[in-house]
Parts: structure tokens; sequence; C-alpha cells
């Protein structure tokens, strides 16, 4: 985690924060180049019990597989993709996948698939399942963070997680995603905002707190495709 961080204070087009993420047709598109297939926002993650984790690499068949292994050359290429399960409520952040194994697995495959077990020692209550993401579009750098709102239900939590935890970062924290997901550019789509476990006030009401639903009209592509 530490690594993908370090690598965020090296991009200096801009500077923002997490960004809102964008459900279309049942896929999360993140602040980046990947597409979250599984979970839905808002599922629950039970205790003892696998979850389910997909990603479409390939954005929605744009995207040449060879961009999405680790060391690509590719102008439009992923650099990195970690996950963690964060929660400001019960003050967790917990690793999912870290390093270069989720991209480099499955070979040959669009989609990339975790089964994430999910620990009895884990709390109940609102999370994120945040995704950072290190790439390039169109040679220009950039590092993304977006939080995919779960639940967590736990009604006997065992003792405190020792396995895979890290430091709670502060909130908000610095990313320079690009403008929008380049998948989504030049289209005309019915979206739905959904809210997050970030902050310490947010993080109470983030499975409870209704849909919105907005149309957006996604202004013509800043990052056209060959």
């Amino acid at each position: 985690m530490y690594r993908t961080l370090l690598y965020s204070t090296a991009l200096l087009a801009f500077i923002g924060c997490a960004h809102a993420q964008i459900l279309v047709n049942g896929q999360v598109f993140t602040n980046g180049l990947a597409i979250v297939d599984a979970p839905a926002p808002e599922s629950p993650m039970h205790a003892g019990s696998v979850t389910q984790v997909a990603i479409d690499i390939s954005g929605d068949g744009k995207l040449d597989q060879s961009a999405s292994i680790p060391g690509s050359d590719k102008p439009t290429r992923f650099d990195s993709l970690e996950i963690y399960l964060v929660s400001y409520q019960t003050k967790l952040n917990l690793t999912v996948s870290s390093g270069p194994g989720l991209l480099a697995q499955e070979q040959g495959s669009t989609v990339k698939h975790l089964s994430y077990n999910v620990s009895t020692c884990i709390p109940p209550g609102s999370y994120n399942l945040t995704f950072y993401e290190a790439s390039h579009i169109n040679n220009q750098p950039f590092f993304s963070i977006t939080p995919l709102p779960v639940v967590v239900m736990n009604d006997h939590p065992t003792a405190t997680c020792t396995n895979g935890t890290n430091p709670l970062q502060d909130f908000p924290q610095l990313s320079t995603p690009p403008p929008q997901s380049p998948w989504l550019n030049g289209s005309s789509i019915a979206t739905q905002a959904f809210p997050t476990a970030t902050g310490s006030t947010s993080a109470a009401t983030a499975s409870t707190a209704p849909f919105a639903l907005i149309l957006l009209t996604l202004v013509s592509s800043l990052f056209p495709f060959v």
C-alpha cells in the first residue's frame, strides 16, 4: 500500500480527492481504468463467508489485454491495482489485494476474480471496498482512489483483527484521477450516485442513505483511443 501511495506523490498534473463513482447498468466505473462487476454497491459482506470480487480490466473491450500486464509499455495501461477494506466507523484498514498479483493472474481473461474471506474478527458496520489505481492514459500518469460502499454483517465478532491490517489513512486522501473514466467519454447515459463510508461523520449513514438517480451528459472524449 505504501508503494502505491508514494506513487501518487509523483503525479503532479493536478491534485484532487477521491471522486464519486459511476454506476452504469450494474457496473461500477472507477475513477481510473477498472470496471467493477462485483460486488454491487452496498452489498452485505457476511463474516465467516467469502465475497466474490470481479473486475473488468478491458474497458468493456476497448483496452488490449497486454495493457493490464504489470510493466506494459502501452500508452494507456494499468500500472498497479490494489484493494483495501476500509472503515472510518470501525477504524479498520484491511488488505484485500496488494502488489501485482491481481493484474498478473488469469492471463488471457478480461475479468480478474478474487475470493475474499471476510474474517470473523471484522466488526459490523459500513465499509468501503477501496480501489487504488495507478495508470497511464495516453502516456499521462494518473493515481485514482475509488471507494465502493459495502456493509459487513457480523453478529459475533471475535478478537481484534491482526492479519492484513494497515494504518488508517487521513481522509480525504490525495489523488490525481482523470476528469472521468475514459470509457464513458462521449456518451449520454443514466447513472446512479451512491453514498460512501468515507469520513468520520458520513460512515454511519452510508448503508442506509437512498440512491439518487441523476442524468449525466458526458462530454466528448478528452483521451481518444485508436
